[in-house]
């Protein structure tokens, strides 16, 4: 058990409504060493275009993209 190579937990991460996975990495790039470097983080982005104005707009640039888009279903 002492010699057995510690894998670190593996991290899906899926970026919120109309920013980017991009985005999402970048603003989990301030957390501390202690906890990112533990942690195998795994950005998923590029889905549907933005519809719509985003929330961060003027804090970070687009593209800005969605998971789903109601009026296509």
């Amino acid at each position: 058990m002492e010699n057995e190579i510690r894998r670190k937990p593996r991290i899906l991460c899926l970026h919120s409504f109309r920013t980017s996975g991009r985005i999402l990495q970048k603003m989990l790039s301030r957390w501390p060493e202690n906890v990112s470097g533990e942690l195998d983080l795994v950005f998923r982005g590029r889905s549907f275009p933005a519809e719509g104005k985003s929330d961060v707009e003027g804090i970070y640039d687009p593209p800005y993209f969605e998971w789903f888009q109601s009026d296509k279903i």
